[in-house]
């Protein structure tokens, strides 16, 4: 069964009004309605979608692989998958392995 992951979005204000005067909604009203847009087209395919703080994460993905050092993990993983693995490629793969 597929899943789908994503980072959980900010609250905004209720409504467009409020958003149009918070400047941090301006900011981020995009992403979390593209998020929200992702999520709606998963759930319409009966994927499950895992909702993941970034703050929490990678405790997450340590846990649940049951290793005491998720930096030398990842260091094999991109050993075995090459370049490009940065941060963003990091939080992915924790999230994926936490929503598996």
């Amino acid at each position: 069964m597929s899943r789908f992951a994503l980072r959980e979005c900010p609250q905004l204000p209720p409504t467009i009004a409020e958003r149009i005067k918070d400047y941090r909604a301006q900011n981020v009203a995009d992403w979390v309605m593209y998020r929200k847009a992702l999520a709606s087209a998963a759930e319409a395919r009966g994927w499950p979608v895992h909702w993941y703080d970034v703050k929490s994460v990678l405790g997450a993905a340590r846990q649940a692989l049951r290793v005491e050092n998720l930096d030398a993990h990842f260091l094999q993983v991109r050993r075995a998958v090459g370049p490009p693995w940065d941060k963003d490629h990091k939080l992915a793969m924790a999230a994926a392995i936490v929503t598996a």
